[in-house]
């Protein structure tokens, strides 16, 4: 059964669902909030970590040997502010997060890989060519319906606006659902969701495994 859930601004990382939980078996899903002038580091183990540029802008150091791939990852105010510059990790390799002047917003999502793919970080609006990847990263794509397990984040500028959905149970009714400013929809598989209509500026975040592109 799907569940929605409620992002509250946190200094740090956020970890807000994870494999084997709330019916999700692939996806791992937080928000990244760094100040000025500080750092993140982290290893993605066993897993293919995306990072999404929500806001702010950093230099991001991706690897060790002979996979790297260093450079500036955001170019954006927020997530009314144009595209998102993305990057793709593979598994067992190190990445560090380091601000400069401005602080920074990325949403980090992982899943389970052991595909031998190139570290990459690409620009605001470039996709990944590389299909080996298993997670799927789109923006403000109102017209599909979200099926299979995913996770959407959703944001209205300044605030203030909602959004409405079904949500289908393939073994049960149903149901509509309203969300708002920085709510999280988790969509387990056998279930599916379609926005019904929305008021305000909306932004839409969604997050998959191995979805066609």
């Amino acid at each position: 059964m799907y569940l929605t859930k409620r992002y509250t601004f946190t200094e740090g990382f956020a970890n807000l669902t994870t494999s084997g939980e709330f019916g999700i078996s692939k996806l791992h899903f937080g928000i990244l909030n760094l100040a000025p002038q500080s750092t993140f580091f982290d290893h993605s183990d066993d897993c293919e970590v995306a990072l999404i540029a929500l806001g702010g802008q950093c230099t991001l150091l991706v690897g060790h040997n002979g996979n790297k791939a260093n450079g500036i990852l955001g170019n954006r105010s927020d997530v009314f502010d144009g595209d998102a510059c993305i990057a793709y990790i593979p598994h067992h390799t190190t990445y560090e997060v380091i601000t400069n002047t401005d602080r920074v917003e990325i949403a980090v999502c992982k899943t389970l890989s052991h595909a031998d793919i190139a570290a990459v970080i690409l620009d605001a609006g470039e996709i990944v060519t590389d299909t080996n990847y298993l997670l799927r990263i789109r923006e403000n794509d109102f017209s599909n319906e979200i099926a299979g397990e995913a996770i959407c984040l959703y944001r209205f500028k300044d605030g203030t606006g909602s959004v409405t959905l079904q949500v289908d149970d393939y073994e049960k009714d149903a149901v509509s659902i309203v969300l708002h400013h920085n709510d999280l929809l988790i969509v387990p598989e056998k279930n599916c969701a379609r926005m019904m209509s929305y008021e305000g500026v909306c932004y839409k975040l969604l997050l998959a495994h191995a979805i066609p592109l």
